[in-house]
């Protein structure tokens, strides 16, 4: 492969891109490619996922031949049109560094970011997920860094009870007092109480989202999403940045959020619901869940039931135990990052 020149250099002659600001902002070769194809009808998340990570993207881009690109797309289920794209290798490869130009100049605009798996800074916490269905890469939009602390994970129902919202608050103060970053969703209900009661508290507040990084849902909620950055949070999302609403999408969310946390705290779910799914995830990773309800108040029938159920104030002592127990268990340090020296070379 000839890297005397990169995809960027070369298509970008001539042009208004401004290659070296998208540079600046961390966009390397591979996630350039990750963003050009993501502009592509009939290449979306699944086919981007099946390709695989970092080294993948780089091998599809070290090919010659636009015919053994279209198989590839092919076989991992895009459905891509090769005539629409360009055609030849050569114009392919300079419209996939147009469509990455573009998407990656709004995202710098919002300073976003996106890690691989493998990368120096991807969090330690998502490795505790099976190598199958870790992210292959994420985006994140504010402190990275709050991922580097034992969070607890707060979650629950989209239609919370009087109570349901008290306890979520309870959760939140607790994670107050042990200085613990809270992972939530941004959804209605729960997650909105969470995120607002962190704000109140001035507590850190991670949101795993179920739609892109520039797609916050509801809509409703982008304002609150800005709130959560102003205030030294983060916003995180596996999936490609203009990704709209998806049933599956939100379920596999979850397991980000259940690995993220050193615990989760359902404040109010049943047994068959979406948060049930954050549980099992939960215990899959071997989190601890800590359900809670209050002291004298009848619970449902189809309330869930945690690994330990607290009810609350009566078990406070006990519930903050636990909680501290979570926490200050400790994490192996990360790996030294693997050294890349791919660019986007251009097909002569």
């Amino acid at each position: 492969m000839d890297t005397a020149h990169t995809i960027g250099a070369r298509a970008a002659a001539g042009s208004s891109y401004a290659v070296p600001n998208v540079m600046r902002h961390g966009f390397d070769p591979e996630v350039m490619a990750l963003l050009g194809l993501s502009r592509f009808d009939g290449i979306g998340f699944k086919t981007l996922r099946r390709l695989g990570g970092r080294d993948d993207i780089r091998r599809l881009l070290e090919l010659r031949d636009a015919l053994e690109f279209d198989r590839a797309i092919s076989n991992a289920g895009g459905k891509f049109s090769l005539v629409a794209a360009g055609g030849d290798w050569s114009a392919l490869r300079h419209n996939i560094w147009r469509r990455a130009t573009e998407l990656a100049s709004e995202l710098a605009a919002l300073n976003v970011g996106c890690l691989f798996e493998g990368d120096r800074n991807y969090p330690q916490a998502l490795l505790d997920i099976p190598a199958r269905s870790r992210p292959h890469w994420i985006f994140y939009r504010g402190d990275l860094s709050l991922l580097d602390q034992a969070c607890l994970t707060i979650v629950g129902t989209r239609e919370p009870s009087d109570g349901g919202e008290f306890l979520a608050r309870y959760a939140v103060g607790c994670a107050r007092v042990l200085g613990a970053p809270v992972i939530s969703g941004l959804a209605r209900g729960i997650d909105k109480v969470v995120h607002e009661w962190c704000l109140k508290l001035r507590l850190p507040t991670v949101s795993v989202m179920g739609t892109g990084i520039l797609s916050i849902y509801p809509a409703k909620h982008a304002g609150l999403g800005d709130e959560i950055l102003k205030a030294g949070g983060l916003l995180l999302s596996e999936y490609l940045p203009d990704q709209g609403v998806s049933a599956e999408n939100f379920v596999q969310r979850n397991r980000l959020q259940a690995a993220l946390g050193r615990a989760v705290i359902p404040a109010e779910w049943a047994s068959k619901s979406g948060t049930a799914h954050t549980v099992r995830f939960a215990r899959d990773l071997e989190r601890p869940v800590f359900s809670i309800s209050l002291s004298g108040v009848l619970r449902t029938p189809d309330a869930g039931e945690g690994d330990k159920h607290f009810s609350l104030p009566h078990d406070h002592e006990a519930f903050m135990q636990s909680l501290n127990m979570a926490t200050e268990v400790g994490r192996p340090a990360a790996p030294e990052p693997t050294q890349y020296g791919f660019t986007f070379g251009d097909a002569q």
